[in-house]
This record gives structure tokens, C-alpha cells and sequence, in this order.
């Protein structure tokens, strides 16, 4: 593989950005049949897509279940949950070339997926919702097959690893916290701790490779085996733009600056405009959240390149970026940790969320972006920026709480950091966290209520499929609703964070970037957050943001080839 040594002076397609948008564009492209150059401006591949959960959402694909799924019915559901800002013909384009796109990478590439048994989409109640197969996740990968280059991808968040940098899902954890539960989970522990041990050997890192991180690194993977050429630490400083067609990139790279003419054009895949300063400023409500786990290179590049010539900015979102609530911890080496709270804890039986009155203020067991939406909401109200998530002694040790892992593991050290905050009893905990004790305790008195029938007649939490998926299915009668009984109390600090740009440059069916008059911008695409989500803004399913920038890397990359 080429890294950076020589670079080309004319190539068929430069793809700008090397996350799972940008390197579905190249690796597509180049199976093809087009000579393509990645760029990325950081010494490592993977983007958000290799430290995220690595979900992407792509309906009615050959892992959907026979008879479960449809196009007609896809579109339903997105018609339901976007409403009438979804791009209709974006969204029809993406449903088609969705299952496409998936045979495609399968079939000719190292990239293989697999449907969690069953994973409900977010707005289960909505019409077209499934319970499973939109959902897609790649296999675990063995990264020693990336050799030498393993130190380019991009690490996972160390808050998602153990002992050490070893990668875990859901089946690994349930088995790690019960070794000896069963035959099954001890040799399933076994196999992990010696094969972790033999990659702490090699690598710096653990080599097994599962969510975000596996899928990145499978696509990397598949552009070494392919040759591929790709610049790290390489900027684009300008798109070359004759007489209104993008025809190549100037570029500037620890070698110093360098013209590529593009043949067949350029894809824009940087991650969007979350931390560009005047976009944030101008594009996000306040207050503005001051904590986000993006990676730092995420700052517009690819929305400036593309707005300079010609190219549109979406408008009428229902929000410009997506959401999770976050906690904030300091790291041992002086970094900041983020944590976003998807699905370990919220909506576990025995965790309430209060505002700076004291009061719940949403359904906790909600999605991660309706959550942090209320969250704006309520705090036109009575202070909800930042919340408190609460729970008892119980639910510590069952569940953990953000960064403390089940059974307390780590508790000791995060309450001594500040992390977490624990009390004897809710009037001790009201006054640390400067609540109305009061307020507090009828809170709680009212919650354990709803604990004890069942049914949260504030919130309705537990209500849908989705819900109930992230509640603890031996518990009832609601499998999110428990008890805050059992002291000490606990609570940690909870901001709105933002996880990726719905809003982006506008484009076609064919992932062209579009001018404000709706005519393409010759020669130029974008796909994930540097183009306009499809979304509209509303979050209908884990994977919203992956699964769509792979599919429109893809159609980029077919229409480039002329397919």
C-alpha cells in the first residue's frame, strides 16, 4: 500500500476524509475499476465511525429476516418519524441502493456484516417499524491482518475497552460479569483473556476488534488488499474548479504542496461541521454544548470546500446535528474523557434523571437524541443543562453507572475524582447536588410508586419495544422501571453532547453536491456528515448516521465509474 511518500499528479477520483463514508467511496470505486487517491488529514483512518458503536441502519438487506421487511415499508417509517422534511428522493435512492450496497462490499471485499437478533428501531410504535434486521454490525475483526499498518486506525474510546485496550460488545460483557454462570461463558472468557494476552504481546492494543473499530478496520483492510493510495496528515487546501466542474484538489502534505487532477471528481467525506467554530456558533442552540466525543479534525473542511464553489447548505432541519447525553471525566494523562450514555444505563431499572429543581423531566429509557432534545426543552424551564442521573447502591453494583462498570468496579476512584457524587440518603445528595431536598424526595417517593405498579404515568418509560430493549428483561414489572431504595445514592453530571451534523452540503439522488438553484456542481459528491442527512434531523434508528454516509459512498462511487 502507498502512504504518503509519492503523490499522484492525476488520479480517477479523490475522496477527502477517511471514515466509513470516505473509505466505502474509495473502496468502492477502486473494486470498479477507478484509480482513486484517499486523503485524510490525520495520521489515522477510521473518523467517528472507529470509535463509535459501528451500527449502521440500512433496511431490507439480504440479513433482514425473510418476510419482515420491504422498500415500500422502510419508506413508511421514514416518512413517519422525518415527517415532512424527509427528501423523498433521497430517501428512495438510499432504499434502493441500500441492499445493493451490502451485497456489494460483502461480495467483493473484506467487509462482513451480520443483524443483531433483535434490535427494534427507535420509534418502535411508528408505522413500518421492524424489531430487527435494519440494524447492521460488522463481525469481530482480527486486526494483526493489518500488520505494520494497525497503528493507522484509529483506536476505539478507552472508556469502551478493558484490561488494557481489549475490545468488548454486549455478549462479552454479559459473559465477563459471569465467568462461571455457565460452561459456555467460561470458555467464552477464557478465549478472550488468553487472546488478549497473546495481542498485548504484538500490539499495543488488544487485536480483536468489534463495533466501530471492526468495521473500520475491515474497510481498511480491503483498501490495503486493493493497493490503495492514501495521504495521511495531508490537507486539501482548495477544489480546482474550471468553468463550474470540480476537476482535482490542491493539497498540502508534510512533503510540502502538490496539484492531483480528478478525472472523474471528488467526494467529500470529512465528518461534517460539528467543530468548526462559526458553524457551531451559528448552526447549534444554545447554550452551546461544550462537550462532544467527536473526534477533533471534524472542524468543516469538506462544507467550506464545497460552499466555495457553489454548493448549497441545507436548511429546515428539525435539528442541524444529532444528540446524546454525555458525562465528563478527566483522564489519568490530562485528556477528557466524554462518555456518551446510549444504552448500559439510562434506561436500566432504578435510574431517574433530574433537572436543577429536582423534578424528572423525561422519559429516561428514550432515545440518546430525544433525550438530549429534552434536555434543550426543559431548560427554558428550570435549569436542565446540566442534569443529574440518579440512582441507589442496587443498580451501581447490577449495572454500573457511565464510567463505573457493574459491580462498583472503579466506583471508589470516580467518586474520589468527582465523577460520580454519593450520598447516605437523598437529602444529603439534594444538598450536594443544590436541589430542593423536598423536591427530591416526593421525586423519588413518586417513581418508586410507578416502580412498584408498573406504569410511569409521567413519562410512559417502558412503553415500546425500543424501551423495553434497553431495560433489564429479569426485572418487572417493567423491565426500566425500579426503585431508588437501597442507600448510599449516587449521581453524576449529564450534558447535552452532540454525535455527528445532520445538516450539510445538498445533494442528489446520485450524491451530487447541489447549487442553491438545484443544478450539480459538476464533479463533486459528499456523503455522511458532509452531506445533507436525510434525516432531517430526527434520529429513527441506531446507524442513521453510518449506515447512510456508506450507501451514498457507494452511489458516489458508481456514478463516478459511470454505473
Amino acid at each position: 500500500m502507498k502512504t504518503g511518500e509519492t503523490i499522484p499528479s492525476e488520479v480517477d477520483l479523490v475522496v477527502l476524509g477517511a471514515g466509513a463514508g470516505g473509505m466505502t467511496a474509495a473502496l468502492a470505486a477502486s473494486v470498479l475499476g477507478l484509480d482513486v487517491l484517499l486523503v485524510e488529514k490525520t495520521a489515522e483512518v477510521g473518523g467517528n465511525t472507529a470509535r463509535s458503536a459501528g451500527s449502521l441502519w440500512v433496511p431490507n438487506t439480504r440479513h433482514s429476516p425473510p418476510g419482515t421487511d420491504s422498500f415500500d415499508q422502510a419508506l413508511a417509517y421514514l416518512r413517519a418519524t422525518v415527517g415532512n422534511r424527509l427528501p423523498e428522493s433521497l430517501a428512495r435512492a438510499f432504499l434502493a441502493a441500500g441492499p445493493a450496497m451490502v451485497d456489494f462490499l460483502e461480495s467483493h471485499t473484506a467487509v462482513a456484516l451480520r443483524a443483531h437478533p433483535y434490535h427494534p428501531d427507535y420509534i418502535a410504535t411508528a408505522e413500518g417499524a421492524t424489531l430487527n434486521g435494519r440494524v447492521l454490525e460488522a463481525l469481530p475483526f482480527d486486526a494483526s491482518a493489518l500488520g505494520r499498518h494497525f497503528t493507522r486506525l484509529r483506536p476505539p474510546l478507552p472508556e469502551f475497552t478493558v484490561l488494557g485496550g481489549m475490545m468488548v460488545d454486549r455478549t462479552d460483557i454479559n459473559h465477563l460479569l459471569n465467568p462461571f454462570g455457565s460452561t459456555e461463558a467460561f470458555r467464552h472468557v477464557a478465549r478472550l483473556l488468553l487472546r488478549h494476552a497473546r495481542d498485548r504481546m504484538r500490539f499495543e492494543r488488544g487485536a480483536r476488534l468489534v463495533m466501530g473499530n471492526a468495521l473500520a478496520g475491515r474497510l481498511f483492510h480491503s483498501l490495503l488488499q486493493r493497493g490503495a493510495t492514501v495521504l495521511y496528515e495531508t490537507r486539501c487546501r482548495s477544489l480546482i474548479d474550471r468553468r463550474g466542474r470540480v476537476e482535482g484538489v490542491d493539497l498540502d502534505s508534510p512533503n510540502g504542496g502538490r496539484t492531483v487532477r480528478s478525472r472523474r471528481g471528488v467526494v467529500l467525506a470529512t465528518g461534517g461541521f460539528s467543530l468548526h467554530p462559526e458553524m457551531r456558533a451559528r448552526l447549534m442552540p444554545r447554550p452551546l454544548p461544550p462537550h462532544t466525543p467527536l473526534i477533533d479534525s471534524v472542524t468543516g473542511d469538506g462544507i467550506a470546500l464545497g460552499e466555495q464553489v457553489g454548493g448549497a447548505l441545507g436548511r429546515d432541519h428539525a435539528d442541524n446535528s444529532f444528540w446524546a447525553p454525555v458525562s465528563v471525566r478527566r483522564r489519568g494523562d490530562g485528556s477528557t474523557a466524554v462518555f456518551p450514555h446510549f444504552v448500559l444505563d439510562r434506561g436500566k431499572p432504578g435510574l431517574i434523571a433530574i433537572d436543577g429543581a429536582g423534578r424528572r423531566f423525561v422519559n429516561e429509557a428514550t432515545t440518546y437524541h430525544r433525550f438530549a432534545a429534552a434536555m434543550y426543552a426543559a431548560h427554558e424551564i428550570a435549569p436542565a443543562i446540566p442534569c443529574h442521573f440518579i440512582c441507589d447502591d442496587a443498580f451501581i453494583r447490577k449495572y454500573g453507572l457511565g464510567m463505573v462498570r457493574p459491580r462498583g468496579i472503579g466506583l471508589r476512584r470516580a467518586i474520589a475524582e468527582g465523577y460520580v457524587i454519593a450520598a447516605g440518603s437523598l437529602d444529603v445528595l439534594a444538598h450536594a447536588l443544590d436541589v430542593p431536598p423536598q423536591a427530591l424526595a416526593a421525586t423519588v417517593a413518586r417513581h418508586n410508586a410507578f416502580a412498584a405498579t408498573g406504569v410511569d404515568l409521567d413519562f410512559a418509560k417502558g412503553s415500546d419495544a425500543y424501551q423495553r430493549n434497553l431495560g433489564d428483561p429479569s426485572h418487572g414489572p417493567n423491565p426500566c422501571i425500579g426503585p431508588l431504595a437501597s442507600p448510599p445514592f449516587y449521581a453524576i453530571k449529564v450534558y447535552p453532547g452532540d454525535i455527528g451534523a445532520s445538516a450539510g452540503l445538498v445533494t442528489d439522488g446520485h450524491a451530487r453536491v447541489l447549487r442553491a438553484d438545484g443544478t450539480p456542481v459538476g464533479g463533486l459528491y459528499a456523503c455522511g456528515n458532509d452531506m445533507n442527512s436525510i434525516m432531517a434531523g430526527a434520529y429513527p434508528g441506531p446507524g442513521v448516521t453510518i449506515g447512510p454516509a456508506m450507501v451514498f459512498g457507494y452511489i458516489a462511487a458508481r456514478h463516478a465509474a459511470g454505473r
